[in-house]
């Protein structure tokens, strides 16, 4: 599965790009079925998310199917082909002290070295999201340890969620924190000052992914679908930790 051809949709202030049937047919089908949810969570009008993190500890309290992905998502080759695919797009993406640091070869974070001063040192984490009808998520840029992120989507075929994708937003305003900008008067200045770079279609078995920079601002901007639909997705963090 990870010779996929890599679809770029721009690399204006942000590289965005997609796979297409990142999954099998029947695993994507299945996760969807058995997509984990908090049970207690009432998400309904409720502007903020629910989020299962992903546990590669202890992946037993899972179904088969989601076991299978989180294989997927841990595996070597899982890692190795992001990691090698971006290498030199990431570092060139960063600010200069950035850029030095990410210059390194990356390997993964569980492998321990006396030479690991030399290597960008990744873990692959995750979760799985639940926003409810109007839900959203603020304009923000991902903190600094951000190194890739990935999203795979789970559309309901009873509901019109075509839009509810992730908006990219053309903006130069430097953010170089994980800052999501809630203020209202901060965010009706943010969107008068910027304009929408892209919106990911919210459809199914679509990876889409970006790389994090200090302008690379996004959101989810809520939508009224219906008082009981809850949006969901999967997304993926690369997060440097040395």
């Amino acid at each position: 599965m990870f010779n996929k051809k890599i679809e770029y949709i721009t690399k204006k202030n942000v590289t965005i790009f997609k796979i297409q049937n990142f999954l099998d047919k029947d695993l994507y089908n299945n996760v969807a079925n058995e997509f984990p949810q908090k049970e207690t969570d009432n998400l309904n009008n409720n502007f903020g998310k629910s989020s299962i993190i992903f546990d590669n500890k202890n992946n037993q309290k899972y179904s088969n199917n989601i076991k299978i992905f989180l294989d997927i998502i841990n595996s070597t080759e899982f890692f190795n082909f992001f990691t090698k695919k971006f290498f030199f797009q990431i570092a060139f993406q960063q600010n200069f002290l950035r850029k030095i640091k990410y210059l390194r070869i990356p390997k993964p974070n569980h492998k321990n070295s006396i030479f690991d001063i030399f290597f960008s040192k990744l873990s692959v984490s995750g979760e799985f999201s639940s926003i409810g009808n109007l839900g959203g998520i603020y304009p923000h840029v991902d903190g600094n340890r951000k190194y890739l992120s990935l999203m795979i989507y789970f559309p309901q075929k009873d509901y019109n969620d075509i839009e509810y994708g992730t908006t990219f937003w053309d903006s130069n305003i430097e953010n170089h924190s994980n800052n999501h900008i809630k203020d209202i008067g901060e965010l009706q200045n943010f969107k008068k000052n910027s304009k929408i770079l892209y919106k990911t279609p919210f459809e199914k078995n679509v990876l889409y992914g970006f790389i994090r920079n200090d302008i690379s601002w996004h959101s989810v901007e809520p939508i009224e679908i219906e008082e009981d639909y809850i949006r969901k997705s999967i997304n993926i963090n690369f997060l440097i930790e040395n």
